[in-house]
């Protein structure tokens, strides 16, 4: 329904946008700078920068000889979607019901996760607090499907593959959010790998022969050329990193724009990928800070050993930006404030993943990992017939089922204990399970005591059965449609746009222009139609509402 008033209506806020920005770090809204979110996919650290002399990555080593390193940087899960709903929305995905991989494919009843209404993804509030948002590749958060244009309009301004920031009005700072999938699991498959190396043109190649084998693989041709080929992917995706900053350096925004550069999780190898060791979880992080956004007591360069969360980029960022972050993010600022103390733990979680149930749970600390199996005497390692296509998975299962692995090699084949502890200083391959070593009582019973405790600090939607929560979340297996907003017209040129649900996300478009997400009532002299839609995360967007002006 469109409602129009005619009598004059006070207003208590300026029609003028207000910049809801902090003064703590930019004195004006003019100085605040562009933000640039690159993600690489399925990789841990295997960059020149952090230490890995077989990774050829000339372009992400350039920019981290200028920027702080972050080498103690971990995802909240160890596969895509969890750890990307996670960073996008500063909470831990158990706690926004975006837990499972992936929410589409749970074949009892095909769902997208719908967190807490209040709960929005932070570029949506960079776009309210008035920069141009955009993402390139992939979303991929579990309230959306994989690809672009599938998720809330109101995140972004612009989503594609290509236009980076050009879209932005002139003066207006950016966030830009750019996936690459060169890394992805996939691109080690037979297929991909043949058409790369048919596509490619490398001054040099990663050699099978250099590679170094993880003690829990065995050192097999097989093994090490996917290897090797996972490395001259991580080549490929630097060229576009390249390329990319390049091009932010051509258009004259390199000293106006902090870069971040990571990656979604670890390897995406197996015994890597999906799971909660470090080869999982555990990933590099860079931030560039131009000369003139860089706080005070920042170093140009160097490395920061503190421990970082997934959930502490979107505070981190909103930090950056001088905007608020608001008080439901579980994360810090850790990337970005002077003075925010530091972790003395990171949290991961896993569960559904495809067509096989898991619920593990996991602390770390600097020193100390620890692991509980809510749903133990199961094998890590499972019949996944997605990651079967890996040349390298395949071997691992012949050689389980011909008992050639070893010891180190075969525990991820065999049922896990309810309970593993690693010392990650002293197995950083978390080999050596210490859970039942009298040594170490003291240590596992604190990180059990600390792991209860966060665990009790949120609600875990693990705790119901998947099927009940998708049904909450969609009734009957329908997606709901957000019901449309309300327009109200006084004085016929002051509009105000009210949301059938408090927190409906809604953005308004006048003449066919360029949509724009409401925040505040706004002028509308001159126009002649108003048109105006609402959604909430997980539904479909509400139909549209047009307005004619007289």
């Amino acid at each position: 329904m469109i409602r129009l008033q005619t009598s004059l209506w006070r207003l208590i806020v300026p029609i003028a946008f207000i910049w809801s920005v902090s003064t703590d770090m930019f004195a004006t809204p003019s100085k605040r700078p562009n933000i640039l979110l690159i993600m690489a996919e399925d990789m841990s650290h295997r960059v020149g920068a952090f230490g890995d002399s077989v990774a050829i990555t000339p372009n992400i080593d350039e920019l981290a000889s200028r920027s702080l390193l972050y080498p103690n940087t971990f995802t909240t899960a160890g596969v895509c979607s969890p750890s990307r709903a996670a960073q996008i929305l500063g909470r831990h995905q158990i706690s926004t019901g975006t837990q499972h991989m992936r929410a589409k494919a749970f074949k009892e009843s095909s769902y997208r996760s719908v967190p807490p209404p209040n709960i929005k993804a932070y570029p949506e509030l960079l776009r309210r607090a008035g920069y141009h948002t955009f993402v390139m590749n992939k979303l991929d958060y579990q309230f959306s499907d994989v690809f672009i244009k599938s998720g809330p309009f109101s995140i972004w301004d612009y989503e594609g593959s290509s236009q980076y920031w050009n879209g932005k009005s002139k003066d207006q700072p950016f966030f830009g959010f750019v996936t690459y999938y060169e890394t992805h699991e996939s691109k080690i498959f037979p297929k991909a790998v043949n058409k790369s190396n048919a596509s490619r043109d490398y001054d040099r190649r990663v050699l099978p022969s250099e590679v170094t084998v993880p003690p829990y693989y065995p050192d097999h041709p097989i093994i090490r050329n996917d290897l090797a080929n996972h490395y001259n992917n991580i080549q490929e995706m630097d060229r576009l990193v390249g390329a990319l900053l390049d091009q932010l350096e051509k258009d004259g925004l390199a000293d106006e724009t902090i870069i971040i550069w990571t990656t979604d999780h670890g390897d995406g190898l197996p015994r890597a990928k999906r799971e909660l060791y470090d080869s999982g979880i555990r990933v590099p992080l860079i931030v560039h800070w131009p000369d003139k956004y860089k706080p005070e007591s920042f170093s140009s360069n160097g490395v920061d050993n503190r421990l970082v969360s997934f959930v502490d980029i979107g505070p981190s960022v909103l930090a950056m930006a001088g905007v608020e972050a608001p008080s439901y993010m579980q994360g810090s600022a850790q990337l970005a404030l002077t003075g925010t103390p530091e972790r003395e733990y990171i949290y991961a979680s896993k569960d559904r993943l495809d067509e096989f149930s898991f619920r593990e749970r996991a602390i770390r600390s600097k020193q100390f990992k620890y692991i509980k199996n809510l749903m133990p005497n199961k094998p890590g390692a499972t019949h996944l017939k997605y990651r079967d296509q890996m040349p390298m998975m395949m071997e691992m299962w012949r050689q389980f089922e011909s008992n050639t692995l070893n010891e180190s090699q075969s525990a991820w084949f065999k049922d896990r204990p309810e309970d593993e502890l690693y010392d990650v200083i002293n197995d950083p391959y978390e080999v050596k399970n210490l859970a039942y070593n009298p040594q170490y009582a003291s240590a596992l019973s604190q990180l059990k005591q600390d792991l209860g405790g966060w665990r009790q600090s949120m609600k875990d939607y693990s705790d119901i059965p998947e099927l009940e929560m998708a049904q909450n979340f969609w009734p009957d297996g329908k997606r709901p449609r957000t019901a449309p907003p309300l327009l109200e017209v006084r004085d016929t040129n002051i509009v105000k746009i009210n949301p059938a649900q408090e927190h409906d996300s809604v953005d308004y478009r006048i003449d066919g222009g360029k949509w724009i997400l409401y925040s505040e009532p706004f002028i509308s002299e001159g126009a002649s139609t108003i048109e105006a839609r609402a959604v909430r995360y997980g539904w479909a967007a509400s139909k549209k509402v047009r307005l004619k002006l007289e």
